[in-house]
């Protein structure tokens, strides 16, 4: 009895000096301070954990497994399975020994003659040399416990002296549990790899504390990711029933290929299709890459709510941009939205997108991204254009102040003629294509604060802080609820601004005091803007005069209103 209970609080001391919690490390992680026993650098201060001796006991080979290395990165060397047998009856290990990281011999390479020697130069690799060191710790169960029957300390070559170089030997740099289910959390928001150093060392107080390195976290981020390879497409329509189950108006649909491949998905949740029925008046579109690991395009729809804020109005991956792939998208877009498609579309300038639009939505304004043709332009013609005085003044000022298609046209015809550059084919090719980009044939339509698909780019802006192109589909469709989440958060929070909150008055005309009862906050505000910019005129007399003390209703868009939705 008296053996077992020695043997038992030998255990429990073992045990204690090897548990690992977090944020505060163990001593097989991180040393508590102790004495100073002459080991280089006084800052490195280490209590030595029990060695073992042959007549040792562990409840489990784990245990003694975590013993043997807590007692290894004290003393300075790294440590590996030489074996591990079973039992022929119940196939479980009896018997194990854990050696030296440098046990065993230095494997010669043989010169493969065969072989034609590589036109780049290798690159020269350092190597882990074996020096037959003879240090070992053996067990085998005895009694239903495992006992140490043979330990030898005696190494044949140095060992580290400093305890932050030991945790860069393989066998010190296990991730510990406690640690990668923070880590998992972390990665489930995409975090960077370094940020999460940067968490982990706070968490050890010093980054020499943390007992992986980078590229260790990296690594098992990689290995997260490839849990769900063969079951991604699985996972993801799993979860969209899951979604659906709870929101009877969740809308998905896939398409598989021949080697049932995913070549199509597009979803949309109700809040999005609830939205779409008072905001289908402008959607900005297009398709981006860098999304996740297939390089699936990712096409998202986005509208523009009462408060003048862009929301996701539902979103698919391709397979590519061809028109075929862009008619299935837009034609469940159709399906979802109960048939109603978008009165403005704004798309960057592709021809596959423009073939499915005109098939889809017959009856939608197309407009292309007036930014991107102008930039494509500036760098072909730009070098031309500069040698010529005066030819870009006269061109902007065509584009950006005609009020008429007719004004655009003659003004335009009149600078060619002017400046002498009717042959120049990339000036006539921007011309021929006025009618999906210059502002002017769109004076009579919808594209409320903007001429550019910049509200599309700023969502991609947002999107690529919680996507990495790493990602799986499952991993990006977590994100993108997430988004939305906070998108709806935002909404909400106007909302509670508008009704709580009351602007300050600019003029106090009674135009402005009927304005801030009808439109939302931001909406207002921007209203403010443009009516002192219309009073600068000194016309303030001149609507007294003529009475204009009120805004016809006729005006005022319900689209910008509090009771749009």
């Amino acid at each position: 009895m008296d053996n077992a209970g020695s043997t038992s609080r030998a255990m429990s001391a073992d045990r204690a000096c090897t548990e690992i919690t977090l944020p505060q490390a163990s001593s097989a992680q991180t040393p508590p301070a102790a004495r100073n026993d002459g080991i280089e650098g006084n800052a490195e201060v280490v209590s030595t954990p029990q060695p073992p001796r042959a007549d040792m006991r562990f409840d489990t080979l784990e245990e003694a497994q975590r013993h043997y290395l807590a007692f290894a990165r004290r003393r300075g060397f790294g440590i590996r399975y030489n074996y591990r047998k079973k039992s022929e009856v119940t196939s479980e290990y009896i018997r194990a020994a854990m050696v030296c990281h440098k046990v065993g011999h230095q494997a010669k390479e043989k010169e493969d003659t065969q072989k034609p020697k590589p036109v780049v130069p290798e690159r020269m690799k350092c190597t882990n040399i074996r020096t037959d060191c003879p240090a070992r710790m053996a067990l085998k169960v005895r009694d239903g416990s495992w006992l140490v029957t043979e330990f030898c300390d005696d190494h044949n070559h140095p060992l580290l002296k400093k305890w932050s170089l030991t945790g860069f030997l393989r066998s010190h740099k296990d991730i510990p549990e406690e640690d990668q289910d923070f880590i998992k959390i972390l990665h489930s928001v995409n975090m960077e790899t370094s940020r999460m150093m940067q968490v982990m060392a706070t968490l050890y107080e010093l980054v020499e504390g943390v007992p992986y390195t980078p590229k260790d976290m990296a690594n098992f981020r990689s290995k997260l990711r490839a849990e769900n390879k063969y079951t991604d497409m699985q996972d993801t329509i799993a979860y969209f029933e899951d979604l659906k189950s709870r929101d009877k108006d969740f809308y998905y649909r896939y398409k598989l290929d021949d080697e049932d491949r995913v070549q199509y998905l597009f979803w949309v949740d109700s809040a999005a299709r609830k939205a779409y029925k008072n905001y289908n008046d402008c959607i900005s579109f297009d398709a981006t890459y860098m999304t996740n690991k297939y390089k699936m395009p990712f096409a998202p729809f986005i509208g523009i709510n009462n408060h003048g804020q862009s929301i996701q109005l539902g979103c698919g991956f391709l397979k590519n941009e061809l028109s075929e792939n862009y008619i299935w998208l837009f034609e469940l877009f159709l399906i979802a939205m109960d048939g109603v498609a978008p009165v403005n579309i704004i798309t960057d300038q592709d021809g596959a997108m423009r073939a499915g639009i005109e098939k889809m939505f017959p009856n939608t304004t197309h407009r292309n991204c007036r930014w991107h043709i102008v930039d494509k332009a500036t760098k072909e013609i730009g070098p031309f254009v500069a040698k010529i005085p005066g030819l870009w003044e006269e061109m902007n000022d065509y584009i950006n102040c005609s009020l008429t298609s007719h004004e655009f046209e003659i003004r335009w015809n009149l600078m060619i003629q002017t400046f002498n550059v009717q042959n120049h084919e990339k000036i006539a090719a921007l011309y021929q294509k006025r009618s999906s980009w210059v502002p002017a044939y769109f004076m009579q339509k919808f594209y409320p604060f903007l001429q550019t698909t910049q509200r599309r780019e700023g969502f991609n802006a947002v999107l690529k802080k919680y996507i990495s192109p790493a990602n799986s589909v499952i991993e990006f469709v977590l994100q993108y609820v997430d988004i939305q989440a906070k998108i709806m958060k935002v909404e909400k929070k106007e909302e509670a601004d508008s009704s709580l909150l009351t602007a300050r008055s600019w003029c106090w005309h009674p135009i402005e005091q009927q304005m801030e009862k009808l439109y939302t906050k931001n909406i207002h505000t921007r209203f403010q803007y443009e009516m002192s910019y219309i009073m600068s005129y000194n016309i303030r007399q001149a609507m007294v005069q003529l009475g204009a003390c009120q805004m016809p209703l006729a005006y005022v868009l319900r689209r910008w209103t509090w009771s749009a939705d």
